[in-house]
């Protein structure tokens, strides 16, 4: 079971990184696409995924964030992740979009270095 769950995660991680490149370029282009109600719901249904495959790894495993200081990591590091995207999409000026998606993508390096080496880096 746990090689489905990660397969999964893996999967969904890349959908949500370049769900989240491709909004990011079409707001850069004052794109109409931006609009359209699959672009709105899409990316919250695979962040859902992603999570839920998340909590399926861990459970599988029994390890948990606070036991594993590593997952403690990667949920800092998902919340940063979704503040500084949010701070992406809805900055009120561009130099707080290109804020947000300079620190988004910070954290995305974060993550993806943490889930490969499995070594805290924040909390420990």
């Amino acid at each position: 079971m746990y090689a489905a769950f990660k397969h999964l995660h893996v999967l969904f991680v890349l959908i949500s990184i370049s769900l989240f490149l491709f909004r990011f370029v079409l707001l850069l282009l004052d794109s109409p696409l931006l609009k359209k109600k699959w672009l709105k719901i899409v990316p919250h249904i695979n962040d859902t995924l992603l999570l839920l495959s998340a909590v399926g790894i861990m459970v599988t495993l029994s390890m948990y964030p606070i036991q594993v200081p590593w997952l403690t990591d990667k949920v800092i590091g998902v919340i940063a992740y979704i503040g500084f995207g949010v701070l992406a999409m809805k900055g009120k000026t561009a130099g707080a979009r290109w804020l947000g998606f300079v620190g988004a993508c910070g954290w995305i390096d974060f993550l993806l270095h943490v889930a490969v080496s499995k070594q805290a880096l924040i909390a420990g």
